[in-house]
């Protein structure tokens, strides 16, 4: 093998090693999450198995290796990639029980750790390979490390903007089975090693058929799937379905519902959003309103429907401005929207709003950035005198699920805000099924009103539901900053609660039920 075939396996090891990274995190999303923490977790396996490899490395390059040892490796990663993948599809389609958190931290030892720890191995092989053909040319290593940095770093882009939006992450595997086969294969053929020849050969045809193969999407009376995309920022699912004889429509984003409504009525299923265009009606018709995180569209399209505010809406990814305006009616309503980051926007703000509405949640996931101090006092900058803030938040007070709610109120009050909680349900539902209400404020506004619902002729009279914060000891509550952002890390057990309750009542409902895939 030439000394430009040895670069080039280099090459892609550096890539697979970042393209394997970069989807990893994606594989698991469904099952268990896409926070912080299972990124670090993927982080951590990751250097972890290249640490293992490195050193398996120097230890295989202590005997004299040639160029068939190093593509040996590549052809092992070669059999363990397609099997990881076939894991994969299992867990999709089978009709075995094997959507679960232990099988797919199985299938990331089998696509991520294990593959890695042999690419890790690879580099100080090739690297003795190289030294002892080219022991004149001391500047060899150098190169090779940099080459395989490049291919990580091309590698990832096609990842992060090309394969995973556009094939998908199953066919993203796929991928990778083929470009550790490609130059293994073309030096048993040269060498005429049929017998491996024959096996990568059967296996690269095997891929290439199977990225051709794409399973029909649930289609039936009582679920249809309108919508499904893939990539860096998670996966987004819009479907029709039928529940007691009504038709519903729901947005997921990595499984977690973000916006759910009755067809017939276009109204929201969970209360919240009707309690937030209740406190709307705090100020008159005209005011200016600011919903930060547009989900499916259904609270700015509410609030200006109902209220008759000049309503702005800011939204980071713009996917899902697109499904709104194409799935949930947002065309037409009014509302003006914005596809920028909620606390850029608000930074730069020049408008003045009576009433802001912070949804901000993606998934299961609270953006730290977006709930510091520092946050809340740009909000106040942009907040009228009289002017009210609602922050939607989880419904956890108590116990290790409730730290995050506590810092949040801690962090609210060293940034000179004052605040009051309401309890979405209104004292229906648990802590863990239920939506809480921070509202937040320089001037109390007048609650001893009677407010409209948006849909009924039921009204709130909003002081008798508030919930002071002095009945709360929330003294072990974290200030969160822009330089101690740690929001989502203290969020961790709840997101953890609400990602195994969606789990049972969607993901697999849907999964078992309608043949709904957890990913593509």
């Amino acid at each position: 093998m030439k000394k430009n075939e040895l670069l080039a396996l280099a090459f892609i090891e550096g890539g697979l090693v970042m393209l394997l990274e970069t989807s990893s995190p994606l594989i698991v999303a469904p099952i268990l999450g896409h926070s912080i923490v299972i990124w670090a977790a993927m982080i951590c396996l990751s250097i972890g198995a290249l640490a293992v490899g490195y050193f398996l490395g120097a230890y295989l390059s202590k005997k004299q290796r040639d160029e068939s040892y190093v593509v040996k490796l590549f052809g092992l990663n070669t059999i363990l990639l397609l099997a990881g993948w076939g894991l994969l599809y299992l867990q999709n389609f089978s009709g075995m029980d094997l959507a679960t958190s232990t099988f797919t931290w199985f299938i990331v030892f089998e696509i991520l750790f294990i593959p890695l720890i042999i690419f890790g191995a690879t580099t100080p092989v090739i690297v003795s390979i190289l030294h002892e053909q080219f022991a004149n040319n001391k500047a060899i290593v150098g190169k090779l490390y940099s080459i395989s940095t490049m291919g990580g770093i091309i590698l990832s882009l096609l990842a992060g903007y090309w394969f995973i939006p556009e094939i998908g992450i199953s066919d993203t595997v796929l991928i990778a089975v083929l470009l550790t086969a490609v130059l293994p294969l073309r030096y048993y053929i040269r060498n005429k090693k049929w017998t491996q020849a024959g096996i990568l050969g059967v296996i690269s045809i095997a891929s290439i058929i199977l990225t051709t193969v794409k399973p029909e999407l649930p289609d039936s009376a009582d679920f249809k799937e309108l919508y499904y995309s893939e990539s860096i920022n998670g996966q987004l699912i819009v479907a029709d379905f039928e529940e007691d004889g009504i038709q519903n429509r729901i947005l997921f984003i990595n499984r977690m519902g973000q916006t759910w409504i009755q067809k017939e009525y276009d109204n929201s299923v969970w209360p919240y959003v009707n309690v937030v265009t209740c406190l709307s009606h705090v100020y008159p018709e005209n005011s200016r309103s600011l919903v930060l995180g547009l989900g499916g569209g259904i609270l700015p399209k509410q609030i200006r429907k109902f209220c008759g505010h000049s309503v702005d809406a800011v939204e980071i990814d713009e996917r899902i401005i697109d499904i709104s305006r194409e799935y949930f009616g947002l065309n037409g309503s009014g509302v003006n929207v914005y596809a920028d980051d909620a606390r850029r926007f608000v930074k730069n703000s020049t408008k003045q709003y009576d009433f802001i509405a912070m949804d901000i949640f993606n998934g299961e996931i609270l953006p730290s950035h977006g709930l510091s101090k520092e946050a809340f006092e740009d909000l106040k900058a942009t907040m009228s005198p009289q002017g009210l803030i609602v922050i939607n938040f989880n419904g956890f007070i108590h116990g290790k699920e409730g730290l995050a709610a506590r810092s949040l109120m801690k962090t609210l009050e060293a940034a000179g805000l004052q605040f009051k909680l309401l309890d979405a349900s209104l004292g229906t539902s648990s802590e863990e099924d239920r939506n809480m209400l921070y509202l937040a404020y320089l001037e109390e506004p007048d609650w001893s009103l009677a407010y409209p619902v948006n849909f009924g002729e039921d009204q709130y009279i909003l002081e008798n539901e508030l919930i002071d914060p002095k009945s709360i000891d929330y003294s072990d509550g974290i200030i969160v900053t822009d330089d101690r952002p740690i929001m989502e890390f203290l969020n961790r057990h709840a997101a953890k609660k609400w990602r195994e309750i969606y789990l049972k009542n969607f993901t697999l409902k849907f999964k078992e039920e309608h043949q709904l895939p957890l990913i593509k």
